[in-house]
């Protein structure tokens, strides 16, 4: 069961990961380094980063499954398992809480989707520390390191972008850019999980 939760949710991350991709390649209104990734729920991309976040509930969610049923000697699996459920309700909430543009004045629904973008970035970056320490000894050597090297990245790019939220001035020409490799690298960490998991299921 476990390997067959982990290849669907695997599957569900490459195609978050090509949807992703495609947001920046299509022509649009928007630009990597002034606009976050959230305003592209907004406008001509509206639909694409819908689905984009459609196909990230069962990412997270499958995951959740994966680790419930197939890590059950794993101390931490009850409490992995709830956070990957967390982030599966919050992107399920995501697409009825659009974000407010720059410039717009703050909306509840814009404070809101603010407020869950906050819980999606710390919920699954709080949990990378607990996979690399995990599958440090189960898995592949290359995979094991390979996370933990995208946890430095994600880690990084994270703590550069609440910098740049305090200080507004670099906000502008550095946001837009520390918040896309952030969001790559919990792409990449996750699908790298999906991966672990099929070599242990």
């Amino acid at each position: 069961m476990t390997f067959f939760l982990a290849a669907a949710a695997a599957v569900c991350g490459l195609a978050r990961l090509a949807i992703f991709v495609s947001l920046h390649v299509i022509r649009n209104e928007y630009s990597p380094v002034r606009h976050a990734v959230s305003d592209y729920a907004v406008g001509s991309t509206r639909r694409l980063s819908s689905i984009m976040t459609w196909v990230t509930v069962p990412f997270w969610g499958l995951l959740a499954a994966a680790v419930a049923t197939g890590l059950n000697d794993w101390a931490d699996a009850t409490g992995i398992a709830v956070a990957l459920a967390v982030l599966a309700l919050i992107f399920l909430v995501l697409p009825f809480v659009p974000t407010d543009l720059e410039g717009e004045k703050a909306s509840l629904i814009g404070r809101l989707h603010y407020l869950l973008a906050i819980a999606w970035f710390a919920i699954s970056y709080a949990c990378m520390g607990n996979f690399t320490r995990l599958f440090s000894a189960l898995v592949p050597e290359w995979l094991a390191v390979t996370l933990t090297v995208i946890s430095w990245i994600a880690a990084a790019s994270l703590t550069v972008s609440v910098i740049v939220l305090v200080v507004k001035k670099l906000r502008t020409w550095v946001f837009g850019i520390s918040e896309r490799v952030f969001i790559l690298s919990v792409n990449l960490f996750y699908l790298g999980v999906a991966v672990g998991l099929l070599l242990v299921g």
